[in-house]
């Protein structure tokens, strides 16, 4: 074989064979807001009322489909903020993705994922400011789905649906004046920045 047929269908492969795969890192910094469940507002209120939190997740997501996340995230004020104290909401989790990489793992691109996982809620109300505190901290569990939108190989954004709760029931008396214990569950939409390494 000449040198000109054999580099024709070299360059013919290459440009049909598919690209590597290769696993993405990620680090996603985002802002959102809260709604349903004990927060007691829909997502329009809640995001009219300023009630916003924000968080990062690092996710590393395999050559396939399969990923991994720890996401962690703070919701001050998360049952309002009064006169007398405030109270927070702060999550933690370890999550399961399983997302289809749209148009490679390089340059532009879209990934629509799903997501499960297991972790823990801690709620803290202040009375009276600082001086009397309440914390509980509960095993949770959240699910949810969303997208990333790559913008080019190592920048994109995220938009994202999830939701939370608790395993264990939590005293919600003082954080939102009910006189019983429940657990804790909400919804939480958020906007991220995603850096791919």
């Amino acid at each position: 074989m000449s040198l000109r047929p054999t580099l024709a269908l070299s360059l013919l492969l290459g440009t049909i064979a598919p690209a590597a795969a290769r696993a993405d890192t990620m680090l996603i910094p985002f802002v959102g807001a809260n709604f349903g469940g004990n927060t007691g507002r829909g997502i329009s209120r809640a995001i009219d009322a300023g009630h916003f939190d924000w968080g990062f997740s690092l996710a590393y997501m395999g050559s396939g489909v399969l990923g991994v996340e720890a996401d962690v995230a703070r919701s001050p004020d998360f049952f309002g903020q009064t006169e007398i104290g405030g109270s927070s909401v702060l999550t933690a989790t370890g999550n399961l993705l399983i997302g289809i990489p749209i148009g490679g793992q390089t340059g532009i691109g879209f990934r629509p994922y799903v997501l499960g996982g297991l972790g823990a809620i801690r709620s803290r109300d202040d009375i009276a400011g600082d001086v009397v505190s309440i914390d509980t901290t509960k095993a949770a569990w959240t699910a949810g789905g969303g997208a990333m939108f790559f913008l080019a190989t190592h920048v994109g954004l995220r938009a994202d649906l999830r939701y939370f709760r608790t395993f264990g029931r939590v005293d919600l008396d003082v954080l939102d004046g009910t006189d019983r214990s429940r657990r804790l569950d909400f919804g939480r939409a958020s906007l991220g920045f995603v850096v791919r390494f």
